[in-house]
């Protein structure tokens, strides 16, 4: 039986499962997986491994994010995994240049079950599953069933692929402690971390997404597609948005690509777009592309419905002109 939601994140359960089906997974597979994919996406590809896990930007060449994942070394083969609306617009373009490559790529979505969670409970699990846990963040264990990825923002927790004999092991141990996926959204929010969705895919350059502040961006590496604009954003100075974090007072469920209107004096303005939503039954949190110029006391609403306020709450990491 799933948890009822929390009025707000600091009643959050100390146990905590969210299945996660939002999300997707893109295997890639053969002897030039590593190098096609460090022409493709704005992190360096050699530092994925079978212990750690990098997060990055697959774009299109004007620069624009098709889809935003973390990824990683299993078994034979690279791992993608991210929301699947964004991965279902990457896939196409991978498939298309891939066949130059000695590199087979597929979507394993429906192959494994995805979950986020923390807590004892899960911790106990997991470490009798795969003998250990990641002790930092972005650091991977993993056996023949399936993987852990840690992360330490907001709190340590943990995204998992599962086959599906051992998710249904894990939902029956934890069966108490399943949750909405609400709550691990409202946990990535907090830790500003963005997910491009088929609403917002092909829509704004990495670093609008502060994609950068969270090392999701190598400047050193070769060339990958859209790396040009990519570059100029950040040696030229030309990016003039950010992700922001925001809360307003009751549950209210935007959708990615949703408009925000920015209020000045007594008049309302365009302010940015949604990128993800996390209604609880007291607050909802949002993640935002707005101004990069926009102040910490700004108040904003929902264009559709006006009544739903939201204002700036503080991102975890600095912002600088990248």
């Amino acid at each position: 039986m799933t948890q009822s939601l929390p009025s707000t994140l600091t009643e959050l359960p100390e146990n905590l499962l969210c299945p996660l089906p939002q999300l997707g997974l893109i295997f890639l597979q053969g002897e030039e997986q590593i190098q096609y994919l460090q022409g493709q996406i704005t992190n360096d590809a050699n530092q994925m491994s079978h212990d750690t896990a990098l997060l990055a930007a697959h774009c299109d060449f004007k620069g624009k994010s098709w889809s935003l994942f973390h990824g990683f070394l299993w078994q034979d083969q690279s791992v993608l995994v991210g929301h699947r609306g964004g991965l279902a617009a990457s896939l196409p373009e991978l498939k298309k240049y891939g066949v130059f490559s000695k590199v087979d790529i597929r979507d394993t979505s429906d192959q494994f079950r995805l979950y986020g969670g923390h807590g004892q409970e899960l911790e106990q699990w997991l470490q009798l599953q795969f003998g250990s846990l990641p002790e930092k963040h972005l650091e991977v264990s993993a056996s023949e069933h399936g993987a852990i990825i840690r992360f330490d923002q907001p709190r340590p927790r943990y995204l998992l692929m599962l086959t599906p004999q051992l998710a249904d092991t894990l939902e029956t141990a934890l069966a108490d402690s399943v949750a909405d996926s609400a709550l691990w959204q409202a946990l990535d929010i907090q830790a500003g971390l963005p997910q491009v969705t088929d609403a917002t895919s092909n829509e704004f350059v990495p670093q609008m997404m502060n994609v950068h502040a969270l090392d999701g961006i190598n400047f050193k590496k070769g060339c990958y597609m859209g790396q040009e604009v990519v570059a100029r954003t950040k040696f030229l100075g030309r990016n003039k948005r950010a992700a922001f974090i925001l809360k307003g007072e009751g549950r209210h469920e935007l959708n990615p690509g949703d408009t925000l209107e920015l209020q000045l004096g007594e008049n309302w303005r365009r302010g940015g777009t949604v990128l993800s939503c996390a209604p609880l039954t007291a607050e909802t949190w949002l993640l935002a592309v707005l101004a990069k110029d926009t102040e910490s006391d700004a108040v904003l609403r929902s264009k559709a419905n006006p009544e739903q306020q939201f204002s700036v709450q503080p991102l975890p990491y600095k912002l600088d002109d990248q």
